[in-house]
C-alpha cells in the first residue's frame, strides 16, 4: 500500500501557529475587558493561519469557511481567538492523518477525468493513437500535481518519466517500484502515439492503459 504523504513543512508551521494562538488566547482571557488589545497582531496570526488553511481543502474548504468565521472581524462580526484556534487544531489533526488534501489535487482530479473521458471516447471510436496521447497528458497532469502537493520541485523541462522518478524516490514514497515501472511503460506508450512513426499497440493494451492511469490517479489525488 503506497504511504499517504504529509508534508512535515506544514505540520511545522501549524505548530507555531497554534503555539502563537494559545498565547493570543491566554493573554486574551487574563484581559479583565475580555478584548484583543494587539489587533495588528492578531490580523498578522489570523492572516499567515488563512494562508495555511487555503492550500488544504475538504469539500468546500471547510477549514478556510470556519476559520473566517470567527477571526473575520467587521460591521456585526465579533473576533474569537478560541474558536478561531479550534479550528486550526483540528485542521492539524486531519492533516496529521492524512485526511485533508491539498487544494490544487481537487483541482487537477476533475482536469484528469475530462481528459480521460475525451481518451475513452476517441478510443471507443477507434482512434487508439489519438486516444493515447490523450491519457498520456492526464497521467503527466496528474502526476505533477501530486508532485507539487509534496511538495516536490518541478522544472519546465520535466516531462512524465522524470516526474514518474520523482515520486518513487525513496524519500518520498508517493509510488512504489512496481507502480512505477507500469507507468513507465504508460509513458513510452504516450511517446510513440505522440511522435509519429509507427505505432504498434494494438487496442486491448491502449484500454489497459486507460483502466490503469483511471485508477492511479483516482488515488494519488484522492483523500482516500
Amino acid at each position: 500500500m503506497t504511504k499517504q504523504f504529509v508534508n512535515n513543512v506544514l505540520l511545522s508551521r501549524f505548530d507555531e501557529l497554534i503555539h502563537e494562538g494559545e498565547e493570543r488566547w491566554r493573554d486574551f482571557q487574563k484581559d479583565e475587558k475580555r478584548v484583543i488589545m494587539d489587533i495588528v497582531g492578531f490580523a498578522k496570526w489570523s492572516t499567515s493561519c488563512l494562508n495555511l488553511l487555503d492550500k488544504l481543502s475538504i469539500s468546500t474548504n471547510r477549514f478556510v469557511t470556519q476559520f473566517e468565521v470567527w477571526a473575520v472581524g467587521g460591521p456585526g462580526k465579533q473576533m474569537n481567538i478560541g474558536g478561531a484556534l479550534g479550528v486550526l487544531k483540528s485542521a492539524r489533526h486531519e492533516y496529521s492523518g492524512g485526511l485533508a488534501i491539498e487544494y490544487q489535487l481537487s483541482v487537477s482530479a476533475a482536469v484528469f477525468s475530462g481528459l480521460l473521458d475525451e481518451a475513452t471516447y476517441l478510443f471507443q471510436k477507434g482512434y487508439t493513437r489519438a486516444a493515447s496521447v490523450l491519457l498520456g497528458a492526464a497521467l503527466e497532469e496528474g502526476l505533477k500535481a501530486r508532485a507539487r502537493a509534496v511538495p516536490l520541485a518541478l522544472s519546465p523541462r520535466d516531462s512524465l518519466s522524470p516526474v514518474i522518478a520523482k515520486l518513487k524516490a525513496s524519500e518520498v514514497g508517493v509510488l512504489t517500484e512496481f507502480e512505477a515501472k507500469r507507468l513507465e511503460a504508460i509513458a513510452r506508450l504516450r511517446n510513440d502515439a505522440a511522435h509519429g512513426g509507427e505505432f504498434v499497440y494494438d487496442a486491448a493494451t491502449v484500454e489497459s492503459a486507460i483502466k490503469e492511469v483511471e485508477a492511479t490517479l483516482g488515488r494519488l489525488l484522492s483523500a482516500a
